[in-house]
């Protein structure tokens, strides 16, 4: 029946925004439709090669290419990535004919695409994905169209079913743009997300069209985003239907949002978010959510039927008032609904859920403030106050916002015309909350820019609900002056709201995108050509400079061809350690640098740079253009005594600085090696779509350095699946807005500043390239250097020389361990930036660095925690629980492994349970926000208690408050107010609350 009712519903909608063009009285459109993509060659056909078919088609797509999908059941192991590909289109025969599914995918992402502009998707399902469906990020101009993103319940039912149940452990986000710009998604669907069913987050001019959301957490949501339009589409059977929020810590922060034309009814899902998520706060039963967004324009909705509020306007003082981002305004201002159409909401609030403990408080309070009814439109009441801060924020030049910069771009005016600053991820951290620009001479809010307006809504008859209600709620302390605000009833007066905002601008969309085309591939017999004109004892220059030949032999980089592991060849070829390094299933590394040679035959050296010299976290040494480097990948078995019996190679990895059309650019290559009957390698071959690979290891650790147990440390273990990455993969990770396409990660000079030896002993490494003229500005001076990092496995091998398994030591191998694994994605201008939270070494250990840092993204991945990294407790620490899992969608970092780093996962451990707080001992302001992880005691929102409840509620208000609080003045005032809500419950809600009061024996 859902599926006739689903279909009605879009048909119904269709005919009336046709109607809505043809007859609205708004001057305001979105006409915006880029045409629809060419299909360039023959579909891929369902089948065992798809995965490999569609990751090599994608990895050799041009600008303007369409990769197409046959109609059919696609089974993926893997997801599929557009990385740094332009223009390029992922079309199938359309979504209810092409279905991608994921369920047993080795990647979180069923579709992970970034810096891919011009990106067109169309026609196809994505279904039943580890982590998020469809990822976009930092990319611009970019179209997803009749795409459907859905995750199966329990019983294998999908949304069309009567008895569909969601699930909290699937992916976070369905249709999921972050940090881009000049979005269109139309005529799409998501069902069943854990977070948000199609969201769009820290981006600018998007628009939302003629979709449908079901069964999600939250329907839609707009986050941090500036200039964005939802229109015309549907949200229902979700726990909240819209959700617009500006939440802290974040690149940046949204306003000029428009959300019209749209249908958000029966939204009553219970919510089956992972706790420690922030919408895992969102009540049952919520039509539109407004949390702390500027200038939003909210007209011509039809919002019906949810059980807990129409709209809810809050600021986020109530989910932690001392919340520590100084960019970040809490308060939700220039807000303004109108002709929008109400009827049946607020009616049929949820009953406690014991995993939201506290959340469940804010609601009854809204309700008791008003005499027990409901109420359409439900506004906190918060509003900002004057502060003593003067110091207007300034940008990373030193100057202020307000003021002009003529040597910097920003895609947003510097300030707002109320005088808002505008911050950018560059700008400096203000040393105080700058709010003076809202506020007159006489410090008073200015308004209405900075208020709230309501005008021309309509509102279903009830006596039981009321259009609006200010409630005047705006403390999140425990204290008596909160304790007033609780029992003072609020207002439904709507006439000091009765004003007027300029309309809000509609995003205007940089579409169709102009596809500039690139230049061609070079033809299969001058790749054939070169690649072939390989000679003995000769490295093949000419081939490595342009072409990805087939066999790595083919390059001469080795000795003896089919043996990566017998020495580089070349007159500048260098193997090297590496402090600290990336873990990867426990696989054995043989690293090696091949710097090109001049024209003279001499070498053409590399130049020493670091984060002194540069001012950037990212750089490794600066490699001259024809440099390769390798990393081969094996797996050893040795016996008791550390004797090799056999050595498993698996892959060898190429990263090539080239020349190319577009600038100088890293490109990665996989290579995957053959064995024979004998288990010794043949060959290997480039595998653009990667590879999944069985392997066993039982070796002791190469450095005798390291122990376990007093012992040289030894590593046993198996993985079904050690995953060798795509070619596009290499991006995901090396990649960044300030890195040269796949970008070294290991050789950075601190990293590289080491003894040549397996040990750490013998010449330093990058001494020796200075004395062999390979490496220019290198300084013997070590203080004129970066610091060398730590060895995660080796106890006193950080920068202090702390006595091994102290609190500093600890700290030292940790925080070395986060920046080589984590740091290359988390941070400003990596693959993680949406996130908030940035690893490098560098960073004073805040918030930033997940110090009772709230998840942004995490979804199930939060583990139901609420913080990030909690100090002392690391059973609460989100980064305790992503480390220690191997599963697709929770594992940190995401790919490169498929099994837990056993010894990592336990020193992360030990330091939060121990290093961090001995640290913080030793010298509280390096480690800073410690104080921060306890929430506030009326979280955002929202699931209902019954009124009966808040007796008892109120009584821990009353201790917490020091007894300052008359708690039976307060429950007598309550009795007369809860009678109106007992008697609005359903019949539902009333068996419920009998069964709570039922012996469970006798239910």
């Amino acid at each position: 029946m859902f599926i006739s009712f689903r279909k009605a519903t879009l048909v119904a909608l269709a005919a009336s925004t046709a109607l809505l063009a043809a007859c609205s009285d708004s001057t305001k459109t979105s006409t915006t439709t880029p045409p629809t993509p060419r299909i360039d060659a023959a579909c891929i056909e369902a089948g065992p090669n798809a995965r490999e078919q569609v990751l090599t088609r994608l990895s050799l797509a041009r600008a303007g290419d369409t990769v197409a999908f046959c109609e059919g059941y696609f089974e993926m192991s893997t997801g599929l990535l557009v990385n740094s590909k332009n223009g390029i289109t992922l079309k199938g025969a359309g979504k209810d004919k092409t279905i991608l599914n994921f369920l047993n995918s080795d990647s979180g992402e069923g579709i992970n695409a970034s810096y891919a502009d011009g990106l067109i998707l169309q026609g196809f399902t994505v279904e039943d994905t580890p982590g998020n469906g469809v990822r976009v990020f930092r990319s611009e101009s970019v179209t997803i169209r009749d795409v459907r993103v859905r995750w199966h319940d329990a019983a294998g039912r999908d949304e069309t079913s009567d008895k569909y149940t969601p699930r909290s452990d699937v992916g976070a986000y369905g249709l999921y743009p972050v940090e881009t710009q000049h979005v269109l998604m139309e005529d799409c669907e998501s069902h069943g997300a854990s977070d948000a069913g199609i969201y769009v987050g820290q981006s600018n001019d998007v628009i939302v069209r003629n979709c449908l959301a079901t069964y999600n957490v939250a329907g839609f949501e707009f986050e941090n985003t500036y200039r964005a339009l939802f229109e015309d589409n549907v949200a229902t059977k979700n726990t909240g239907g819209f959700l617009i929020f500006d939440l802290p810590d974040l690149r940046q922060y949204g306003e000029k949002n428009v959300v019209r034309r749209n249908k958000s009814y029966n939204n009553n899902t219970d919510n089956f978010a992972p706790t420690g998520n922030i919408v895992g706060l969102v009540p049952r039963g919520t039509g539109m959510l407004v949390l702390a967004s500027d200038q939003l324009e909210i007209y011509d909705n039809d919002i019906t039927g949810n059980d807990s509020f129409g709209i809810a306007i809050v600021n986020f003082g109530l989910v932690d008032r001392n919340y520590p981002d100084l960019r970040y305004d809490f308060y939700p201002e220039g807000i303004e609904i109108h002709n929008n159409r109400f009827s049946g909401n607020g009616q049929s609030p949820q009953l406690p859920i014991a995993d939201r403990g506290v959340a469940s408080v804010l609601p009854l309070l809204m309700r008791v403030k008003n005499f027990g009814r409901g109420a359409d439109i439900v506004w906190d009441g918060g509003e900002d106050e004057p502060n003593d801060c003067t110091d207007y924020p300034v940008d990373e030049d030193g100057i202020a916002l307000n003021k002009p910069n003529n040597a910097e771009t920003r895609y947003e005016p510097r300030v707002d015309e109320r005088g808002r600053p505008n911050y950018y991820r560059s700008d400096k951290d203000p040393k105080c909350k700058y709010n003076a620009w809202k506020f007159d001479a006489q410090k008073k809010l200015k308004k209405p820019e900075n208020g709230l307006c309501l005008s021309n809504n309509t509102h279903k008859s009830n006596p039981l609900v009321t259009p609006f209600l200010n409630a005047g709620l705006n403390r999140s302390d425990i204290g008596p002056e909160l304790i007033q605000q609780i029992i003072v009833p609020g207002s439904s007066d709507t006439a000091p709201f009765a004003c007027d905002l300029p309309d809000r601008p509609i995003p205007v969309l940089k579409l169709p995108y102009k596809i500039v085309k690139e230049e061609a591939a070079p033809p299969v017999a001058t790749i054939a050509a070169a690649c072939s004109a390989v000679k003995p004892g000769q490295v093949n220059w000419n081939a490595l400079a342009k072409y990805d030949c087939p066999e790595l032999s083919q390059y001469g980089l080795f000795k003896v061809a089919n043996d990566p592991l017998s020495g580089g060849q070349g007159s500048f070829v260098m193997p090297y350690e590496l402090n600290s390094t990336l873990f990867s299933d426990y696989a054995s590394k043989y690293r090696v640098i091949f710097l090109p040679p001049n024209a003279q035959g001499g070498v053409q050296p590399a130049k020493y740079q670091d984060k002194k010299s540069t001012n950037s976290i990212n750089e490794s040494l600066d490699f001259p253009v024809g440099t390769v480097i390798s990393k081969t990948f094996t797996f050893r078995t040795e016996d008791a005594g550390g004797q090799l019996l056999r050595e498993h190679i698996v892959e060898t990895r190429l990263i090539i600085k080239r020349d190319t059309t577009v600038g100088e650019r890293w490109i990665g290559l996989p290579y995957v090696w053959q064995q024979g009957s004998d288990g010794k390698p043949t060959k290997a071959v480039l595998a653009l779509a990667g590879d999944n690979v069985a392997v066993q290891w039982d070796y002791l650790d190469p450095n005798p350095n390291v122990k376990k147990n007093n012992e040289r440390a030894r590593y046993k273990g198996a993985s079904a699946a050690y995953a060798v990455p795509a070619a596009l993969n290499c991006i995901t990770c090396h990649g960044g807005d300030d890195r040269l396409g796949a970008a070294p990660i290991g050789p950075k000079a601190r990293n590289m500043d080491r003894g040549i030896n397996k040990d750490k002993t013998g010449e330093n490494q990058l001494a020796f390239m200075a004395r062999k003229g390979w490496l220019t500005g290198f300084n013997a001076d070590a203080s004129k250097r970066d610091t060398p990092m730590a060895t995660m496995e080796i106890p006193g091998s950080g920068p202090s020389k702390a006595l091994p398994g102290t609190p500093r030591d600890v700290h030292e191998r940790v925080r070395a361990y986060l920046e080589v694994n984590c740091a290359y994605c988390h941070n400003n201008n990596g693959g993680a930036s949406n996130s908030g939270l940035f690893l490098d070494s560098f960073r004073t250990v805040g918030v930033r660095y997940g110090i009772c840092k709230k998840p942004v993204a995490a979804g199930r991945g939060s583990g139901n925690r609420g913080h990030d990294i909690v100090l002392g407790n690391a059973a609460a620490s989100i980064m305790s629980y992503r480390v220690g899992s191997a599963e697709a969608g929770i594992r940190m970092p995401p790919i490169a492994r498929s099994v837990v780093h056993g010894e990592a996962s336990a020193l992360i451990n030990e330091w939060i349970n121990t290093g961090l707080p001995g640290v913080n001992a030793e010298n509280n302001d390096e480690i800073q926000n410690e104080n921060s992880c306890n929430d506030s005691e009326l979280p955002l929102l929202l699931t209902e208690l019954l009124p009966a409840e808040l007796s008892d509620v109120l009584s821990q208000i009353q201790a917490a408050s020091g007894g300052l609080v008359n708690i039976s003045a307060v429950t007598d005032l309550l009795e007369s107010i809860t009678k109106g809500v007992t008697s609005a419950l359903s019949p539902t809600q009333q068996s419920e609350r009998a069964m709570k009061g039922t012996p469970a024996a006798n239910r």
